[in-house]
């Protein structure tokens, strides 16, 4: 049986800068992850925290989907004819 490391998005990037310093990961991308449902996680509490499971998301950062398009909000697409 092996047990899942579940931390809170704060301390999933702790660990992440421990195994990679220079790692360009930050808590509001971690965030957005767990609450668009691409990493996996729970409630704790009274739900206003949630766990996530770090090893999901180490395999999410080593093999992210191909077809996902990140967008910024209210920016609109430039034509890129000259």
């Amino acid at each position: 049986m092996s047990v899942v490391r579940m931390r809170f998005p704060q301390q999933a990037l702790e660990e992440l800068r421990r195994i990679d310093p220079q790692t360009p990961v930050s808590l509001s991308f971690i965030r957005r992850l767990v609450k668009t449902g691409a990493v996996p996680s729970v409630p704790v509490g009274n739900g206003n925290r949630r766990l996530v499971n770090f090893d999901a998301l180490c395999a999410y950062l080593e093999n992210p989907p191909a077809d996902e398009v990140q967008t910024a909000r209210g920016i609109r697409p430039v034509d890129e004819r000259w």
